[in-house]
């Protein structure tokens, strides 16, 4: 009989196990899903930034322009 209720403990541990996991599982996709809704705002962000940047100092956006496509023209000779 000792081996009988040390089995329904096992089973019980298990399906508590069970239940923690399935909602370390759901608090998991729902952590992700928040974070991949924030990361897709990102590359508007990025694009807002560049605009501004640009309006403030045009000339200086120009050069910078000028020079990485210089330096990008050499490296694909």
């Amino acid at each position: 009989m000792a081996a009988t209720s040390e089995f329904d403990a096992v089973r019980d541990d298990i399906a508590a196990l069970k239940k923690q996991m399935e909602q370390l599982l759901k608090h998991g996709a729902a952590a992700a899903r928040a974070k991949a809704e924030d990361w897709s705002e990102l590359p508007g962000q990025g694009a807002e930034t560049v605009r501004e940047q640009v309006r403030e100092s045009p000339l200086a956006s120009v050069a910078i322009a000028f020079i990485a496509g210089s330096i990008v023209g050499r490296l694909l000779r």
